[in-house]
């Protein structure tokens, strides 16, 4: 489509970055030793880099973000695990809880990692290409920590994708939206129960959520699909998070950001996406508003304000072909275009 052409190019070539996964940082997925890398494939840097890649589809799920992110780059890896004598005891693999881990055998609430599926029928099944024993002669001989490993390197910067969590918190904060525009609350009670989902208004919830820890106390249940589909993770069926940004995760965005801002713009009193123009605004009658309300709406969805080239390109590309329609069409189109945008996707 001609006039989305930027925007999805842009979000194509943020979607292929984000889709390189272990790729990111100094190396990549691990090579056995004397093989050529090929074009699937790169180099790892060094044995703790290699570890981390060979590691890192079994783990990265879980271990990319939040507040343990370890897999997000080789420094987090080698600050957060290699060299933190509580998951490994250099040259003691025996009493080193990630091996214990590995093997199911570990003391407290999580006593397997990854959960849900021994580590060994991944190895069996292809999923990670590193074994136990391997891990442990990696542990054997384990060199010191370097001395830069506490010096802080913007080299090390990364970016990543939003979750999916991040991704409904974060638009509904941005949109002016709230569950009431979504879910039925004409019981008094409605929070403390579930959630009747109001039809057509694409609601996307996590399924281990409040109200209640229960997989059906949403009552449409494509809500839960929906994000899933944007990588979310259900806690209760031990389901991951998907770091990749793939077409489940591209296709429900579109149909969210176009649903959610049509819900924006149609709320009354919500200045989110209608701050200085109304929908009788055009850009014949009021371009100043018009203008205005461009530059401030990008500047809330991205972040920072747009360069003039941008701002040109948004208003000519996206905003006037879809105002010959009708206006709110026009700023339904170009809201959603937003959130498609490399740095709404990215963090």
């Amino acid at each position: 489509m001609r006039t989305l052409r930027p925007f999805l190019l842009s979000a194509a070539l943020v979607a292929l970055a984000l889709n390189q996964g272990a790729c990111f940082g100094e190396g990549s997925y691990r090579q056995g030793a004397g093989e050529e890398p090929d074009s699937g494939t790169c180099v790892a840097s060094s044995d703790n880099d290699a570890v981390r890649l060979a590691l890192a589809p079994a783990c990265e799920g879980c271990h990319v973000n939040g507040n343990k992110p370890i897999f997000a780059s080789l420094a987090a890896f080698e600050s957060g695990l290699v060299y933190n004598e509580r998951y490994v005891k250099r040259g003691d693999p025996e009493n080193s809880l990630l091996i214990q881990m590995l093997k199911g055998t570990a003391p407290g609430s999580y006593p397997q990692m990854p959960p849900g599926q021994p580590y060994d029928q991944l190895v069996a099944n292809g999923r990670v290409t590193m074994t136990i024993a391997q891990v442990e002669q990696w542990i054997r001989d384990l060199k010191a920590a370097p001395a830069q490993l506490e010096t802080p390197s913007p080299a090390e910067f990364r970016v990543r994708r939003l979750n999916a969590e991040e991704m409904v918190v974060s638009l509904m904060d941005q949109l002016g939206l709230t569950l009431e525009d979504f879910v039925s609350t004409s019981n008094p009670d409605w929070r403390n129960r579930a959630y009747v989902v109001n039809w057509n208004k694409f609601f996307v919830w996590p399924g281990d959520w409040h109200p209640g820890i229960s997989g059906e106390y949403v009552s449409d249940p494509r809500s839960i699909e929906r994000f899933e589909a944007l990588g979310g993770g259900n806690s209760l069926l031990y389901r991951k998070k998907d770091a990749a940004f793939g077409p489940s995760a591209a296709q429900a965005l579109v149909q969210m950001s176009q649903a959610w801002c049509g819900r924006a713009v149609d709320k009354q009193n919500n200045k989110a996406v209608l701050r200085f123009v109304t929908l009788a605004d055009t850009s014949t009658k009021n371009p100043d508003a018009v203008q205005k309300n461009l530059r401030n709406l990008y500047l809330r969805m991205l972040g920072q304000p747009p360069d003039d080239a941008e701002l040109k390109a948004l208003y000519e590309q996206v905003y006037l072909p879809l105002e010959a329609q009708n206006t709110r069409l026009a700023w339904v189109g170009t809201c959603a275009a937003l959130i498609r945008h490399p740095l709404w996707i990215t963090y």
